[in-house]
């Protein structure tokens, strides 16, 4: 059993796209300010996909050590495992001020991100752009949210989709 740490440093490629070197020209061209930082990768296997990652150096992340994977990692394959067909993981970490957003249609992932937010109506934001750019209907979604949400935020958010079930 892996143990998981949040990390936003992080992108998706088809398997099998990338070497070592590949991986580290690829996230420096999409983390510049983090150059230098150790790229590591994970197999993804529910979506033929490769998750290229670097740990952040900020913010309580767990170090880097063996059997430590990005929850991201977890994410996805909790993502594969919905039984609906609109599939969203909203994670909101309000100390961070970090979101994750997964999102599949039937077994094709279409997005995996993360987004800096202040609060959680950003994070609804960025759900509900998500899913419009990917034509996607909210009142067809049940979001799985991950993260603290009071009662008021709760009912902003049911008020845009089908259903929400809270995770730990």
């Amino acid at each position: 059993m892996s143990d998981y740490s949040p990390t936003h440093l992080f992108t998706l490629v088809p398997e099998g796209f990338s070497d070592s070197k590949t991986r580290e020209n690829i996230f420096c061209t999409l983390f510049p300010e983090e150059k230098g930082a150790e790229v590591f990768s994970v197999p993804i296997p529910q979506y033929s996909a490769e998750l290229i990652y670097a740990w952040e150096g900020r913010n309580g992340a767990i170090s880097p050590e063996a059997g430590v994977l990005p929850t991201v990692a977890k994410h996805l394959k909790d993502l594969s495992c919905l039984k609906e067909h609109n599939k969203l993981i909203l994670d909101f970490d309000i100390d961070r001020h970090q979101t994750c957003i997964l999102l599949a249609e039937g077994d094709r992932l279409i997005a995996a991100n993360s987004y800096r937010t202040v609060d959680f109506p950003t994070a609804i934001y960025y759900m509900l752009e998500l899913l419009s750019k990917s034509q996607i209907n909210p009142q067809q979604t049940t979001v799985n949210l991950i993260g603290k949400a009071d009662d008021g935020q709760l009912q902003m958010l049911r008020s845009y989709v089908k259903d929400i079930k809270l995770c730990l």
